[in-house]
């Protein structure tokens, strides 16, 4: 075994599991299998065939599973292949203990769950922002007035704090030939509050994927707010504004060479490797935000605020 490397040795013990699973298919006993992120090492191939070894396992009448994975990939693969969708179920945590819920949304989020709440949910609202700002980018370039117009709600720029829902809206039903009515609140604004109630909320049952979009576009504003404002201070330059198409990442290098031992650089850090690349979704790229806690948001959130 001490030759063997991680991937030998899963599959070895997959070959092992294979075995016992054919000898126990040849006995009248009933089996219940706990299958514990059994395809995580494996490439797509490998995992496609797990899933499909999964699906024969399923077909004997003797044989009962309970499958555990963090990863939403292969847990959106079994829900679209052979486990039926009431027995797809996400854990919670919660104050007193964790909670068990069906899981909504699995083949397609955005048609399935935020385009039909846009027009009564803030939430579900901003989180569609990063949605249409790619559709834009697609289809019409990131020199489309709709596309910059749109940047701007995903970082800190001149007019940002001068975007409406309005002003949002009407973009939104430009691009998905839809009437919703907007009002003159400040996107910004409606980001902020949102965070904050997220934050002090103590149901976070479900997988609420535009509670998590929307605290890490508050998160990366806040952040981009703390360092435009001290950049301002320490190049004693109050009209300071970054034009650079990667913001974040150029306020940062600029912070870093101008208070190179701030605390604060460890804070933005976390929020450069946590949040800043999981706002640019689109409908197959759900992964990495999913696989962050919304209490991880939160304290990062949280922590970014304090500064």
């Amino acid at each position: 075994m001490k030759t063997l490397s991680q991937g030998e040795k899963r599959a070895l013990y997959l070959l092992n599991f294979i075995f016992e699973t054919k000898s126990r298919s040849q006995s009248t006993d009933e089996t219940l299998f706990i299958i514990d992120d059994v395809a995580d090492s494996f490439d797509y191939k490998n995992k496609h065939a797990i899933v499909q070894y999964l699906e024969d396992l399923d077909n004997s009448p003797r044989f009962y599973q309970i499958i555990l994975t963090h990863n939403f990939d292969f847990f959106r693969t079994l829900a679209n292949n052979f486990v039926h969708r009431k027995r797809c179920l996400m854990a919670n945590r919660q104050i007193d203990g964790i909670s068990l819920s069906i899981a909504d949304g699995i083949s397609n989020y955005f048609i399935g769950i935020l385009k039909k709440k846009i027009h009564i949910d803030p939430r579900a609202m901003c989180a569609t922002i990063p949605f249409t700002r790619n559709l834009i980018e697609y289809t019409k370039g990131e020199e489309n007035q709709h596309y910059l117009r749109l940047t701007s709600l995903l970082h800190l720029k001149q007019d940002t704090s001068e975007i409406t829902v309005k002003d949002y809206l009407d973009i939104y039903n430009e691009i998905f030939e839809t009437n919703h009515p907007g009002d003159d609140r400040s996107i910004k604004q409606v980001l902020e509050e949102q965070a904050l109630e997220i934050s002090i909320e103590e149901d976070r049952s479900g997988l609420n994927l535009e509670d998590k979009v929307l605290l890490s576009m508050a998160i990366r504003m806040k952040s981009e707010e703390f360092l435009i404002q001290r950049i301002r201070i320490l190049k004693n330059d109050p009209g300071y504004w970054c034009n650079s198409k990667s913001q974040f990442g150029a306020l940062m290098k600029e912070f870093s060479k101008l208070d190179p031992t701030s605390s604060a650089l460890r804070t933005l850090e976390k929020v450069s490797i946590t949040v800043s690349s999981n706002i640019h979704l689109n409908s197959f790229m759900y992964e990495p935000i999913l696989d962050l806690t919304v209490d991880h948001l939160i304290s990062l959130y949280t922590e970014v605020s304090g500064l």
